[in-house]
């Protein structure tokens, strides 16, 4: 990837978390769209384990129902194993208890389902990573 003066751009790698296909399937669309390398996996146990092996992720999105785990409760994993990581918890049910749950954390973002590219981008840019749209 490079940039509007055809400077290298490094590759960023997202975590996606997300256990329907379909689902998973638009969102790695979404991601790359906005200058990410999705990484999917199904389950929060599998989640856990990419955490472990690839400390340098550079972004986890996280679906809240899973089958192995709620989604907010591998967030708090994730962010004991990766103090700065962005992470970015999606829900198709109400955002506030979530919201309400991660107050305190600067890094770790709400949004609800269904979502646009555009949405993932604005919540990522809250988070403080940079978007970089391919053309």
């Amino acid at each position: 990837m490079t940039d509007d003066s055809g400077v290298s751009i490094p590759q960023r790698h997202a975590l996606l978390v997300e256990d329907e296909a379909l689902v998973a399937m638009v969102a790695e669309e979404s991601l790359r769209i906005i200058g990410f390398e999705p990484l999917s996996v199904r389950t929060a146990g599998e989640a856990l384990a990419a955490l472990a092996d690839r400390p340098n992720l550079d972004l986890a999105v996280i679906d809240v129902g899973l089958p192995d785990m709620r989604g907010d409760d591998l967030a708090k994993r994730a962010r004991e194993m990766s103090p700065n990581l962005p992470i970015v918890v999606a829900s198709g049910y109400d955002e506030a208890d979530l919201k309400r749950l991660f107050l305190h954390d600067h890094m770790t973002a709400v949004l609800g389902k269904p979502y646009t590219d555009r949405d993932l981008a604005r919540v990522i840019s809250g988070l403080g990573l940079a978007i970089v749209e391919e053309s």
